[in-house]
């Protein structure tokens, strides 16, 4: 009996161990799966295509392009999760409403919700361009100008007008500038209503108005500085078509972008920071400024006016005004523009002065360092008007040839205010010049003479320059044509004025890539003239060549240019 109880235990001893075995196996793999489980609850699956597709739509309430629309909201919705980036800047309502509905998203779902007192207008096309601005929530992908669209009427008007619109000097394109159009035809509406339709420039100038009623309308573009849609005047930049436009027609147009000048010359700021010299700034340019010392008592002053190209600064020299200040009057024409009242720097704290002392310098000229440009003309600036020059004492040496006080000096200089300058010789290529102004040669109007001045320079090879011909064919011209070669940053190489079709020649061209401009110039002041919107005056034409003119040293270009009607 024992025996077999022992071998019954064992058995069952056995039994229990193998059992207690698969339940420890059971509950190891059982462990297992559900770590594994834990594991890909919070561990993202590796692989698989990055999103770079935008929202689709899948549902409007109401639908797009809805006739007879009479509901104050839209809601659109989305096949995945959306947001708005930049809502405020690219958002356009054509026809505009009379405020700004509610857009709001919740979700897949965008709300535009119209302000109750909002009135829509009777048998009208409204389209609410969102640009880029809807995007998914994850990977930013934007619809490309999402838009919606409803009717009032019966009909979705569908007419287009395209254009540019550029600056109409520089014929430079800006992102975010108005076009508009206006049923009212009258010139007073761009200041005092809002567009009927309207668009905004692409960074290239383009713009694109859809959904336009049919009919004429005035056609104008501006840059909107305080976002009222509407032309507030000088401070804003404008651009006009003359006559109506008719939607039904095709065209492609381009507007001429223009700032009118002020209604009023006023002085901007005037600065005194040297002995005599009293510097005014001006707003805008004037052909008639005037400037009176009104508190001169005094016999003996002297005046001199030196004016900017522009004629918005006039620098205001005196001489022998013995008084410790000065009441200036400045005046445009007949009408006085302000007074300046300013205590004077004496000659004594001039002569003392570190920072503007009052002694005849040279404020420019030739540079030893400098190659000197063949065919230029020797000029040199003085920090004072100049008096009076002994030109007989100036000597001029072309390597050791000597120039001294003969007839090739005093017939070819010119004397400019503050400048000298040394006209028609003719320069040797890569060769040493030296000039020497002995002391006391020069006098400033003040009698402050020179030191001694010591100019060297020398000029750079001939072959180091190119050069271009051109033949230029223009119709007849009202004025005159204003011919310009530029270089890449717009500074003006060399200018010409021409009314007729002309061969023109620019030698000692330094290597670089230059452009030609033409500003028609229809009333020969020799500058370009902006326009006038109420009187209807368009800014002066320019028109640039499109080829630019890459100059190689040692080359000759020839270049034909023909400027049709």
């Amino acid at each position: 009996m024992q025996e077999a109880y022992r071998k019954t235990y064992q058995f069952r001893s056995k039994m229990n161990n193998n059992k207690n075995h698969i339940i420890h196996k059971i509950t190891l793999l059982l462990g297992g799966i559900l770590l594994l489980s834990s594991c890909a609850q919070i561990v993202s699956p590796g692989g698989g295509a990055k999103d770079i597709l935008p929202p689709k739509t899948s549902k409007y309430i109401p639908d797009s392009a809805q006739l007879n629309f009479n509901s104050r909201i839209i809601e659109i919705t989305f096949d995945e999760y959306i947001q708005l980036k930049d809502l405020n800047n690219q958002l356009i309502i054509s026809p505009m409403f009379s405020k700004t509905p509610e857009i709001a998203v919740k979700g897949k779902t965008l709300s535009i919700e119209l302000d109750n007192n909002e009135t829509l207008k009777p048998n009208t096309t409204y389209c609410i361009s969102f640009g880029n601005s809807v995007q998914d929530l994850n990977e930013n992908n934007g619809i490309e100008n999402f838009k919606y669209i409803f009717s009032t009427g019966t009909f979705i008007d569908s007419l287009t007008l395209k254009g540019k619109v550029q600056n109409g000097f520089s014929q430079y394109t800006e992102k975010g500038i108005l076009a508009i159009l206006y049923s009212d035809l009258s010139d007073s509406v761009v200041y005092k209503s809002q567009p009927d339709y309207f668009s905004k420039t692409e960074k290239d100038g383009t713009f694109q108005i859809n959904n336009i009623k049919a009919g004429k309308y005035k056609l104008a573009a501006f840059k909107d500085g305080n976002s009222n849609f509407k032309y507030d005047g000088e401070s804003e930049s404008i651009g006009f078509i003359d006559a109506t436009i008719d939607i039904s027609e095709k065209q492609n147009i381009l507007i001429d972008l223009f700032q009118e000048p002020a209604k009023k010359v006023y002085l901007k700021k005037y600065i005194h920071d040297s002995y005599g010299k009293v510097t005014l700034i001006f707003n805008q340019g004037s052909d008639s400024i005037r400037v009176e010392a009104l508190n001169n008592d005094q016999k003996g002053l002297q005046e001199f006016l030196m004016f900017s190209k522009n004629n918005d600064t006039l620098v205001y020299w005196m001489k022998n005004f013995l008084k410790d200040s000065l009441i200036l009057q400045v005046s445009n024409g007949n009408k006085i523009l302000d007074t300046v009242e300013l205590k004077l720097i004496s000659r004594v704290e001039a002569e003392k002065s570190k920072k503007n002392p009052l002694k005849l310098n040279i404020v420019s000229s030739p540079n030893i360092n400098q190659p000197f440009d063949l065919g230029s003309e020797i000029k040199i600036q003085f920090s004072t008007l100049i008096g009076e020059i002994q030109i007989e004492k100036i000597e001029f040496k072309e390597d050791t040839l000597l120039f001294k006080s003969d007839k090739r000096i005093a017939n070819n200089y010119e004397l400019l205010n503050n400048y000298i300058v040394l006209k028609n010789f003719i320069l040797k290529e890569n060769t040493s010049y030296h000039l020497f102004i002995p002391p006391g040669a020069i006098t400033d109007i003040f009698g402050s003479t020179n030191d001694s001045i010591k100019i060297d320079f020398k000029t750079r090879e001939e072959k180091f320059y190119g050069s271009v011909k051109l033949n230029l064919v223009v119709p007849a011209p009202k004025g005159e044509y204003i011919i310009q070669l530029l270089d890449e940053g717009n500074n003006i190489v060399r200018e010409n004025f021409v009314a007729s079709s002309s061969e023109l020649n620019y030698t000692y061209l330094a290597p670089r890539k230059y452009k030609l401009k033409i500003v028609v110039d229809d009333n020969r002041n020799h500058r370009w003239d902006t326009g006038n919107y109420l009187k209807k005056n368009q800014p002066e034409k320019v028109i640039y060549n499109s080829e630019l003119i890459n100059i190689r040293s040692n080359w000759d270009a020839e270049l034909d240019w023909k400027i049709s009607e």
